[in-house]
């Protein structure tokens, strides 16, 4: 566990720098770190794979036909930059973000709908995350509708369901086992588990209102023994006047002092865009020795805090980096690694909606049908209880390669897409292709794929309706291939 002592020094902050200067600095560090590892240099990704990742990880989504077309024909060299730019302008950064942050703060809730919607509105107005924050732990009122206070509807509102959420989300400390015993691999006792549930003692323990009051106390379920509210480090809290006990929490929590708080939101919105954290555990910080958060993950940090918890500058600054644009793999023990990973299910469902051109609409939107939330839930039975643990494997392949919506939404006569595609009279046969391969995959077929792809489709030349039948088989067997579905 680190102390208030190490971190006043090691994230002390400076004057406040643009993206671009962020962005250099993290390549110095990592190409140092990486040198002193003996990493193999790694090439930086073409500009079709770039697209579909900087879309995926900002927007949740991949690109349009004609958002792939127009990033790939232009030949600016400041494209890429315009382009991460351009995306945490779009209103799908706000919703992405605001999906991943309630996954975060609440992983094993099924109520996350109000949380979600306020964190959106809050990614949207790029409000300071330690502002964010203590929103969140100060929030009173209706839980069930948007707003702060929603995080305890979707957490549970009880202390201990809240204190364990507050210390995975906040902290990135596993901190549950101490709920009913000292954790047998960490320092950490039931004294510290219960010492911050009391200061939730007074939210109410029920899911509509949170409340305030007084209480700073709390005993555990079938006990008599009290516990007094303390902070998980440094020295004890003091309560004067008025002010709630769950203020006191804040303000000793979400500030630059606290050597978890930023760190951990800096941890996960590098896993966020990368895939894996820049040290070895995302959720249990406090485990990570000093010497692999020195690397780099520290210094981020310090710079984080000194842009005032800038969320939007703090993802520019990443995305801009030569480290986010290299190619993927690295060792599981090299800072910023960028492992190849599986889509998550929102992102699976709202990229074959893209792809497939469903119908919008909460009236005729796939998304709102009993078809499109089956789906969904069915995608959901493969992630586990971390806000990224999600592996799609067989269930996935099998509910996309069996399922009626991936079959009618690639079949000729219901298509959307196939439909324009097919029926464009201005598009020669290799035109169509490549507008199949931009729809599912972002990228113009390679030239063994075109080749093959075209003999498929002049196999019958006197037979129309094979011909177009053809390009039916081609777009369902792209979109049920592994490319589909993963994250380079």
């Amino acid at each position: 566990m680190l102390s208030l002592a190490i971190l006043s020094i090691g994230l002390s902050a400076g004057p406040a720098e643009s993206p671009t200067e962020l962005a250099a600095w993290l390549d110095a560090r990592l190409e140092t770190a990486w040198r002193a590892k003996g990493e193999p240099p790694r090439a930086v990704v073409s500009d079709e794979i770039f697209l579909r990742r900087a879309f995926l990880e900002l927007t949740g989504t991949i690109p349009s036909v004609a958002e792939a077309r127009d990033f790939l024909e232009d030949p600016s060299a400041t494209k890429r930059q315009r382009l991460i730019q351009t995306l945490l302008e779009d209103k799908r950064y706000a919703e992405h973000f605001g999906r991943l942050w309630a996954r975060t703060m609440a992983p094993a809730g099924t109520t996350r709908g109000p949380l979600e919607a306020w964190l959106r509105t809050e990614f949207r107005k790029n409000t300071p995350f330690d502002q964010t924050t203590k929103a969140v732990l100060t929030a009173k009122g209706d839980s069930t509708t948007a707003g702060p206070a929603a995080f305890y509807f979707a957490v549970g509102n009880t202390p201990e369901r809240i204190t364990e959420a507050v210390a995975r989300g906040f902290l990135g400390i596993r901190l549950g086992c101490a709920q009913c015993h000292n954790h047998p691999f960490t320092g950490w006792k039931q004294e510290d588990f219960w010492g911050l549930a009391a200061f939730f003692a007074s939210t109410g323990n029920m899911a509509g209102p949170v409340t305030d009051g007084p209480a700073r106390k709390v005993s555990p379920m079938n006990s008599s023994k009290e516990f007094d509210a303390k902070f998980l480090i440094g020295p004890a809290p003091e309560f004067r006047g008025s002010r709630s006990a769950r203020a006191v929490l804040a303000d000793w929590l979400a500030t630059p002092e606290n050597p978890y708080f930023a760190a951990n939101v800096v941890n996960r919105v590098w896993q966020d865009l990368c895939g894996a954290g820049l040290v070895s555990s995302v959720d249990d910080l406090d485990t990570v020795e000093a010497a692999e958060r020195g690397q780099v993950l520290d210094g981020l940090t310090a710079k984080f805090v000194a842009s005032g918890f800038d969320m939007r500058w703090l993802i520019e600054g990443i995305c801009l980096s030569k480290a986010y644009q290299l190619a993927s793999s690295g060792s599981e023990s090299s800072p910023g690694r960028r492992p190849v990973r599986t889509l998550t299910p929102d992102q699976v469902f709202a990229s074959l909606d893209q792809s497939l051109g469903l119908k919008k609409g909460r009236g005729v939107g796939i998304r709102f049908t009993p078809e499109g939330r089956s789906l969904m839930v069915r995608l959901e039975e493969a992630r586990g209880s971390t806000p990224t643990d999600y592996k799609g494997g067989i269930p996935q392949a099998l509910l996309l390669l069996n399922g009626n919506l991936l079959t009618e939404a690639t079949a000729l006569d219901s298509s959307l897409t196939l439909r324009a595609i097919v029926e464009a009279p201005f598009l020669n046969e290799t035109e169509k292709l490549e507008t199949l391969y931009l729809a599912a995959y972002s990228r113009q077929p390679r030239q063994e794929e075109r080749e093959r792809m075209l003999k498929v489709i002049g196999a019958k030349p006197a037979d129309p309706a094979a011909r177009r039948q053809a390009y039916s088989n081609i777009f369902w067997a792209l979109m049920n291939s592994p490319e589909f579905v993963l994250c380079p």
